[in-house]
């Protein structure tokens, strides 16, 4: 059993390849620095294991730093992990450092102490090289929680209000200590036609309701900007500066035929309590916007609609690892975490195995507004076996387990004429 203080690379490895004739190259340990290589073959695939002792109840920070030549997609290519019967855990996001690559992650260990192993997997690079130059594991300060309340609107404003309306719901939003208030698309009521800039009363609502009410807010409205209206959604924070602008991407057909552009652009914004991504309504229909927010980062997803697919969202959550919340002019809203649980839900699904981490929720009937407290500290997949390596992979890069290529075969089935 390795001794986890200093650097392991330089103890004594255990080689392992299920099929040797697709064994990778391994190289060191026993003293010598860690190396892997591929065997010319795309389907090698192997690992290196080092036998560790997890104690009861603590936390691990698991840290790699390695230089590499040769290999398209590290997170392909390459997977970093603690394993055992009942528990495992790893790396998922890696940076540059010079010349060289780290990767680190912060992770619960298990409730009893176990046997487990550090494992190194190299797979599917038939010439890819790698040169660990440090891994460790070692017990790290324990993950808090990363509590965010989120306040939805289900229903329009009544007929015949206006704005204000809007301003005592955001209030009411803020007495409960919302940290973001989310309203539907086309929450003003306004067509193309009568597109505001982003400086006019809409956004000026938005923003001085935010800075009132220090919480995040957002909303959809058309927006004319130059000569050019959009389907925006702008993100003010709890000052009641603009972060940003998320423009529908697909907008619905009707949309188009009254002058509405599509935005081209993807942003992920940074807030306090994590990283946000945005979608509108007709966007949900294409798995590709959600994939997109996941891979740019984004944890909590808002999605203000006219209307959709409630039975969509679990599978967009689980999908892409997505806290999920909506508000919606005719539809219900509703928040769920990244297993596809739903807040206040009756019924559990079978087939989901994952803890909740929807610590609250409440709908109130009288003004439309769900509100729900989310902890964003831990990633659950809906089929949760020990821990994010051997579960549903939650949008996490490292678990595809194909060779690669899918999507330039996407890519090249979209464009392909006939």
């Amino acid at each position: 059993m390795a001794d986890m203080n200093g650097n392991l690379i330089s103890r004594k490895w255990n080689f392992v390849s299920p099929n040797k004739a697709l064994a990778p190259t391994f190289g060191g340990g026993s003293g010598a620095p860690l190396t892997a290589a591929g065997n010319g073959r795309a389907e090698c695939f192997g690992y290196a294991a080092l036998p560790v002792r997890l104690e009861a109840g603590k936390t691990y920070q698991l840290r790699c730093e390695f230089r590499c030549e040769g290999l398209d997609d590290i997170q392909q290519h390459l997977r970093h992990a603690v394993s055992s019967k009942a528990f495992n855990d790893g790396i998922f996001s890696y940076e540059r450092a010079g010349k060289s690559v780290v990767g680190e992650n912060c992770f619960p260990g298990p409730a009893q102490a176990t046997e487990a192993e550090v494992r190194v997997y190299f797979r599917f690079s038939p010439r890819g090289r790698v040169w660990w130059d440090s891994i460790t594991l070692k017990e790290c300060a324990p993950v808090g929680p990363r509590l965010v309340t989120v306040a939805c609107r289900q229903g329009a404003a009544p007929k015949g209000s206006g704005l204000e309306y809007w301003q005592n719901w955001l209030q009411r939003a803020a007495e409960l200590k919302a940290d973001v208030a989310l309203l539907p698309e086309m929450f003003n009521g306004k067509k193309p036609d009568q597109a505001e800039t982003l400086d006019g009363p809409s956004g000026t609502l938005l923003a001085n309701q935010a800075r009132a009410g220090s919480m995040y807010v957002s909303a959809s409205f058309y927006e004319q900007r130059g000569d050019i209206v959009y389907n925006t959604a702008p993100l003010y924070d709890r000052r009641g500066k603009l972060l940003g602008t998320y423009e529908k991407t697909f907008p619905f057909d009707p949309e188009l035929e009254e002058g509405v552009t599509p935005g081209k652009r993807f942003p992920v914004f940074q807030t306090d309590f994590g990283k946000v991504g945005i979608i509108i309504c007709y966007d949900s229909w294409f798995p590709e916007t959600a994939r997109m927010m996941n891979l740019k980062g984004a944890e909590l997803l808002l999605f203000a609609n006219a209307g959709y697919f409630v039975d969509l969202m679990p599978a967009r959550a689980a999908d892409n690892g997505l806290w999920i919340a909506v508000s919606s002019l005719n539809c219900p809203a509703g928040i769920w975490d990244s297993s596809g649980a739903r807040g206040g839900e009756q019924v559990t699904s079978p087939t989901r195995y994952a803890p909740v981490t929807i610590r609250s929720y409440h709908f109130d009937h009288r003004i439309g507004m769900a509100i729900g407290k989310m902890d964003l500290s831990r990633k659950f997949s809906p089929h949760w076996w020990g821990g994010p390596m051997r579960s549903a992979p939650g949008g996490r890069l490292t678990r595809r387990t194909n060779l690669g290529g899918m999507e330039q075969a996407i890519a090249e089935a979209v464009n392909q004429l006939e």
